[in-house]
């Protein structure tokens, strides 16, 4: 068995484990009028507001990774490990720049980069122009992949390699057979998952840039919930200390 795969795998099934049991409270909107300057209590409800949703999907993503690899349905698995790439990508993306915003103490500015985070649609914007102002267009992805390398240097190297899984190509169909000889094509169910390492990675960078961002919010229920995550991950790490 490939070690390393293995103890990256265990390392996603502790964090959907630990994450199916956190709950949100409710976010409820600070009353500024929505022509009014951004206040440091709007930023920090969008900010969370960002963060809760993230960090529900992001659970939903990684617990279809260990359910759908449990169960032997590797190409699947493959594909929801593109999504949580992306999604961590664009974690980092966010703090990033929502960060040097608010340490600048630009409000309004930090309100409108992230009016298209929450509310951006390329979709829809492209589907009725007329409401571009309501749905602006979010970040491309690519945009994001590119500022994760800041993190992790082989992000887009990585992301191209699973992205491959995600269409008809080589990668995707060779999943199911082998050459048995220069003459003959032997088909299987599927080759071993692969990438764990990556998205494991990616997904400890993403968490911590949504606990520095819930900390940009002075939250402290759910910071205090990922910190014991951290520390679950380290002491299930082959020679990690808590």
């Amino acid at each position: 068995m490939d070690t390393q795969r293995s103890d990256s795998f265990a390392t996603l099934r502790v964090i959907a484990e630990h994450l199916r049991r956190v709950s949100f409270p409710n976010l409820q909107r600070p009353a500024v009028p929505a022509k009014a300057p951004a206040t440091p209590e709007l930023i920090g409800w969008a900010t969370q507001l960002y963060c809760f949703s993230w960090m529900r999907h992001f659970c939903v993503l990684v617990n279809g990774i260990v359910t759908l690899s449990d169960a032997g349905d590797i190409p699947a698995a493959r594909i929801v490990m593109r999504s949580v790439f992306e999604l961590n990508a664009h974690a980092y993306y966010v703090k990033k720049h929502l960060k040097q915003h608010i340490d600048a103490g630009h409000f309004s500015a930090a309100w409108e980069f992230l009016r298209p985070i929450g509310a951006g649609s390329r979709y829809i914007n492209k589907q009725h122009p007329e409401e571009s102002e309501m749905f602006p267009s979010p970040p491309h992805i690519r945009k994001a992949i590119n500022y994760f390398a800041e993190r992790l240097p082989d992000a887009r190297e990585s992301y191209s390699y699973l992205s491959e899984f995600c269409h008809p190509n080589l990668l995707a169909f060779s999943q199911y057979y082998g050459w048995t000889s220069p003459e003959t094509v032997t088909f299987i169910d599927h080759q071993p998952l692969a990438g764990t390492g990556s998205t494991a990675s990616a997904s400890i960078e993403g968490l911590l840039a949504i606990e520095e961002m819930l900390n940009l919010a002075h939250e402290k229920d759910i910071r205090a919930v990922l910190r014991g995550l951290f520390e679950a991950v380290v002491e299930n790490t082959p020679g990690g200390q808590a």
